[in-house]
């Protein structure tokens, strides 16, 4: 019994430190994005209708980077109340599923917004190369995560809402969130599935979240990501050790009725 006891406690500690670490990553500045000072943006700050506004934001990707690697990335943000500078912050990577509610504010929709927001990433990450066009994407981003009200399905206004852009911004968006609407759910829900991103979650919750490829993390920290989660593992180690140890038991008990015949 003593060693059975020993073999759980050490799979528990093994199990333990295979748990998803947070990653420090380098803000380097904006890429594709609008700095006109004309944007105005209104978003909730939780679910009881109370808003909130900025002014003169800056909107679109953003140039991230691995401290380890020194690849460079795109991102976009996801959290308009949160914070930003130039400099390195410690993130936990998150798949989409994971990252269900955001950090600042922490108040997405839940009837399809992150997954409308997977939906419009995946469609149009690779395609940015003008300020319009990123500005345009990470409006329709905050959209989704904020007015959408089923798979598919994210009107432009509601508890988020955007004034002051450009034409070249306006049209761009306009035929993002269109893109969204006229999707057929089912593929919303594959983007959603095929975990084409991640939600780098930052450690400070007055920061903002980011939305990244998974090619923005670590090889070894992907590997890590795609193993069985640490509570299946342990439960199925955990019952194998446990039918080992009744195996065992029932031995011994058999051993003992054959002894004593």
């Amino acid at each position: 019994m003593k060693n059975l006891l020993r073999l759980i406690a050490a799979s528990a500690v093994l199990l333990t430190m295979n748990a998803q670490a947070s990653i420090d990553f380098t803000y380097l500045g904006p890429a594709h994005a609008d700095g006109s000072g004309q944007i105005t943006i209104t978003y909730p700050t939780d679910y009881t209708g109370d808003t909130r506004s900025e002014n003169g934001i800056w909107v679109g990707q953003l140039t991230m980077q691995n401290p380890s690697s020194g690849q460079t990335f795109s991102s976009f943000c996801l959290s308009p109340a949160g914070n930003l500078s130039p400099g390195t912050a410690s993130y936990t990577p998150l798949t989409f599923a994971q990252a269900k509610y955001g950090s600042e504010p922490p108040t997405w929709s839940m009837t399809g917004g992150i997954e409308n927001a997977a939906y419009l990433w995946e469609m149009n990450n690779g395609s940015i190369t003008t300020n319009a066009q990123g500005a345009a994407l990470n409006l329709a981003l905050w959209t989704a995560i904020y007015n959408s009200t089923a798979v598919g399905t994210a009107p432009s206004t509601g508890r988020f809402s955007v004034t002051g852009i450009s034409p070249e911004i306006a049209a761009a968006y306009a035929a993002d969130m269109a893109q969204l609407n006229a999707a057929d759910p089912s593929a919303v829900e594959e983007a959603y599935s095929d975990n084409s991103g991640y939600i780098l979650r930052p450690t400070d919750s007055s920061m903002q979240d980011l939305l990244v490829l998974p090619g923005a993390l670590p090889a070894d920290f992907l590997a890590n990501a795609n193993a069985p989660e640490p509570s299946t593992v342990f439960g199925m180690g955990f019952l194998g050790v446990m039918a080992f140890g009744g195996f065992v038991g029932e031995r011994l008990k058999l051993s003992r009725l054959l002894k004593n015949a």
